[in-house]
């Protein structure tokens, strides 16, 4: 029996993550259940997304990644499972998804049916059990998922206008530019990330210790994305920054 991880907006207050375990361990008594975060911002499919791809492929393959952020996206709601990478993955057809896989899924899709009690529950172990079915044939159809846009970095000759994806809880800002992206234009050329009533930041640190207590720095995170950070302060404070907001880096040929 495979292990399966979870990531919701449904924080650990109230009963809504406990219910979710107990309908998933009476289905799958065996099954070990590990927590990713419940502390996605609400209904943000972005952040749920940025969180997921940014750690599944560190837990063993066949592992089920259960995601479940704004499933009541529209009238006729849905539950999308497929298999991708080696790992499976459960959610609302909202696209989320589609903010972590570029190329069409191999997806089975089960309607919400909210004349039943415990109705997403109900519907999320279903999509569990149709997924871990040895040939299941609802995966033998390519069907049309819902999909979502990611702003991406605007790449100019001399600069790259980034948008900050993800704040996380110590306050560091995650841009949208990833460190394949950042070689390739920038490379070893001297740059500046630009800031409002903010000193620039002019080099890459490899640790949060490379500065001084206070001080703002640049580094690229675990999961290979460029991060803008405060030793021991918040740089989302300091910067009067959050997701959203755009970043200039600019470099000199």
């Amino acid at each position: 029996m495979p292990d399966i991880t979870l990531t919701t907006d449904w924080t650990d207050k109230g009963y809504s993550v406990g219910m979710l375990k107990g309908s998933l361990l009476k289905r799958f008594p065996h099954m070990r259940i590990y927590d990713i975060s419940h502390s996605v911002e609400p209904f943000s499919i972005k952040q749920a997304a940025y969180i997921l791809e940014s750690c599944y492929r560190a837990f063993p393959s066949g592992t089920v990644h259960l995601v479940c952020v704004m499933p009541h996206y529209s009238i006729d709601n849905e539950i999308v499972f497929f298999e991708k990478n080696g790992h499976y993955f459960v959610g609302p057809n909202n696209g989320l998804f589609s903010l972590i896989f570029n190329s069409p899924l191999r997806a089975g899709i089960i309607p919400l049916d909210y004349t039943k009690i415990n109705s997403l529950n109900r519907t999320l172990c279903n999509a569990v059990t149709r997924l871990l079915r040895p040939d299941p044939n609802e995966l033998e159809v390519e069907m049309e998922i819902n999909q979502k846009l990611l702003i991406q970095p605007v790449v100019n000759n001399q600069n790259i206008k980034a948008t900050i994806s993800f704040v996380d809880n110590f306050g560091n800002l995650v841009l949208n530019v990833d460190r394949n992206l950042f070689e390739s234009v920038i490379g070893k050329k001297r740059f500046s990330i630009y800031f409002k009533n903010h000193e620039a930041i002019r080099r890459l640190s490899r640790h949060y210790m490379e500065v001084s207590v206070g001080e703002l720095l640049c580094r690229f995170n675990s999961a290979g994305f460029l991060e803008i950070a405060c030793n021991n302060q918040s740089a989302s404070k300091i910067l009067e920054l959050s997701s959203g907001d755009s970043v200039q880096i600019e470099w000199k040929i």
